[in-house]
């Protein structure tokens, strides 16, 4: 899901390892850092600089659960924050969103319990009061969501994985620091780019067309340009350029005037990667390929068949080398960055992915309206042939993943 543009976040890109003498300049009041325990080197350097003394958190990398909320929260209020740094890939990132903001208006926490069982969005209510809210300063340390930007969160429930939406999650402040992303597995930066490249396509076939539409065929080629050139050479330059891009797929023109819910395959592969255990990724790489296949055969309510071919031969036209059709050329895309799939879809998880999918997001909702439990259902088939046929390059990076 995409929101709209009603936020105002300030974005900030800085040389190598300029973060910890700058973020004093972005912070007011009482400062916290919270953190992705992995990244020790990074937390170090922060409370070296600026943020010397500043109480800390240390977080694993883990989907947001009601818990992880509770233990930010409580360290928000017991040392009454202004200002909550976060640093860390889209988990940390949205632990700290969503614990800054049910810290300022706890009736949010009764609200999302309510209303987690109705839907795969829960849309927050106004905040009685936005500027009790502690100011947060986002620095993401891996490449893809765009949490720092943007107006959504994923939070785990007893009930299954919800998308969180309000104008108030967007951060106050993104910093760019390519220093922040050098520990980033060179596979992870691979998959974000893919996520960043999917959020701009999905949106777009399921749109209709606008005055915007060159500045998402712009970004699209922009992404697999970049792509391609790290796949031979990799470097701190490159690295903030994929997250400046990953960034841009908020905050640019590209998704201006789009159906916020068009990006349909992100609806399935969540409660796949839910269900599996996978990572969200790893789930969006096994069925986009028969998602798109299924939209140029003609079935509308996955996207636009005639987009979709105008956006692949966008993407061909920056690479020639992948083949023109869509489904299949998206395959080689991903062979190429080496984005792994999962292993097996077992028929249990096909049958709760397409159960869930249809209760989460389907029926009278927007995301999946228009697709019954059989398309679903087929689209996960496809997907988990997919990962016992495997034909041509993806089967030969199998075959190079199982010798490993």
């Amino acid at each position: 899901m995409i929101a709209d543009r009603t936020w105002n976040t300030r974005c900030v890109v800085l040389d190598p390892g300029m973060a910890p003498r700058y973020i004093g300049g972005l912070t007011r009041g009482r400062t916290g850092l919270v953190v992705d325990s992995a990244l020790a080197g990074q937390r170090d350097a922060l409370l070296a600089g600026d943020l010397k003394g500043a109480p800390t958190l240390d977080l694993q990398a883990a989907p947001v659960t009601v818990e992880t909320l509770r233990l930010v929260g409580s360290f928000i209020r017991k040392h009454a924050l202004q200002s909550v740094v976060g640093l860390g890939g889209g988990s940390v990132l949205d632990a700290v969103k969503l614990a800054a903001l049910f810290t300022a208006d706890p009736s949010l926490t009764i609200f999302v319990e309510r209303h987690a069982k109705r839907s795969g969005l829960v849309v927050l209510p106004p905040v009685a009061y936005p500027n009790e809210r502690p100011r947060t300063v986002l620095l993401p340390s891996t490449v893809g969501t765009g949490a720092e930007v943007s107006a959504v969160a994923c939070l785990d429930t007893a009930v299954g994985r919800r998308l969180i939406a309000s104008r108030h999650l967007s951060g106050d402040v993104a910093v760019l620091d390519s220093g922040n992303l050098a520990t980033l597995p060179r596979q992870l930066l691979f998959e974000g780019l893919l996520e960043a490249f999917l959020r701009v396509a999905g949106t777009m076939l399921g749109s209709s067309s606008n005055i915007f539409d060159d500045d998402g065929y712009s970004l699209l080629a922009r992404i697999v340009r970049l792509g391609n050139r790290v796949t031979r050479e990799d470097g701190p330059e490159l690295r903030l350029k994929a997250a400046h891009l990953s960034m841009e797929t908020h905050t640019g023109w590209a998704l201006v005037a789009r159906d916020p819910y068009g990006a349909k395959h992100w609806y399935v592969a969540s409660e796949l990667a839910y269900i599996t255990g996978a990572r969200k990724m790893t789930a969006t790489a096994s069925v986009i390929s028969p998602i798109w296949e299924e939209i140029a055969n003609g079935t509308a309510a996955w996207g636009d068949r005639s987009r979709l071919l105008e956006l692949w031969s966008v993407v061909t036209d920056a690479d020639p080398s992948l083949d023109p059709n869509p489904a299949k050329g998206i395959n080689q895309l991903m062979w190429r960055w080496g984005i792994a799939r999962l292993d097996a879809i077992s028929e249990q998880a096909l049958m709760k992915t397409t159960a869930a999918g249809l209760r989460n997001w389907g029926g009278g909702l927007p995301m999946l309206r228009g697709l019954d439990g059989v398309q679903i259902q087929y689209v996960l088939s496809k997907a988990a042939l997919e990962q016992q046929i495997l034909p041509g390059p993806v089967g030969e990076l199998r075959a190079v993943r199982e010798r490993g």
